[in-house]
């Protein structure tokens, strides 16, 4: 298994030019835009990486603020963004947003909560219970809080084979109350080798010899969004 703590806070240009090849179809795009429609948001973003999601509420956002805990992938983001001056860029924790009288139109995670199954595997549900938490606690009334979780990647079919995040998908959907749709993310690449590299750093030889096997330069791979509104946000 990839040591992820590791290649984000040492491999952030890499992890960069790994997921500028993902959703090449832009689906992910498509279903954010139906689910929290219009211009002018406040955005707050948490596990924001180098900026993935962050480039997708930004040209519609009048101000999003975007947190990593890893100071590698803020400093990428920082890069991306450094002529974008309403998307604020910090490195902080789930748990402990540095925010304070914001209230939110969208407060978002992506590919970062889910980690917990793995890292935390006798506390993960706490964990995510306090994270969602945290991202309503800077919403307004009737904001929407997104978490968007991978379902598999080199697969066509959610949690094909069997998947980490299974258990996650059911306590977001049946403990904690939210909807959610599955999107297509799939990877394209310029060859076969290059597909086989570049995902093989992130996900593992298994999947690299997999993609040389199929002679994938398009890369199946499906992902969760799941969302819920809240009505009152804790602490108002």
């Amino acid at each position: 298994m990839a040591d992820y703590q590791h290649i984000y806070e040492h491999h952030a240009d890499r992890y960069d030019v790994l997921v500028s090849h993902e959703d090449h179809e832009g689906q992910l795009a498509r279903a954010l835009l139906e689910l929290v429609p219009g211009d002018g948001l406040e955005v707050v973003e948490t596990g924001a990486g180098t900026g993935r999601l962050t480039r997708l509420f930004a040209p519609r956002a009048r101000r999003v603020h975007a947190f990593d805990g890893a100071a590698a992938m803020i400093d990428v983001a920082r890069r991306r963004f450094e002529d974008a001056p309403h998307v604020h860029c910090g490195v902080a924790r789930h748990h402990a947003l540095p925010l304070q009288g914001i209230e939110a139109d969208v407060a978002l995670e992506g590919w970062a909560f889910g980690h917990a199954v793995s890292w935390n595997p006798d506390g993960w549900r706490d964990d995510v219970r306090a994270w969602v938490a945290e991202l309503e606690r800077v919403l307004r009334p009737n904001g929407t809080v997104l978490l968007i979780e991978t379902m598999g990647t080199g697969v066509e079919t959610p949690f094909f084979g069997g998947h980490s995040l299974e258990p996650f998908h059911d306590f977001v959907v049946n403990a904690l109350g939210f909807s959610h749709r599955v999107v297509r993310t799939d990877y394209r690449f310029e060859s076969v080798e290059t597909a086989a590299q570049t995902l093989g750093f992130f996900f593992g030889e298994r999947l690299a010899a997999r993609v040389r096997d199929e002679g994938w330069r398009v890369v199946p791979e499906c992902t969760g969004v799941y969302w819920r509104k809240t009505v009152t946000p804790p602490g108002r």
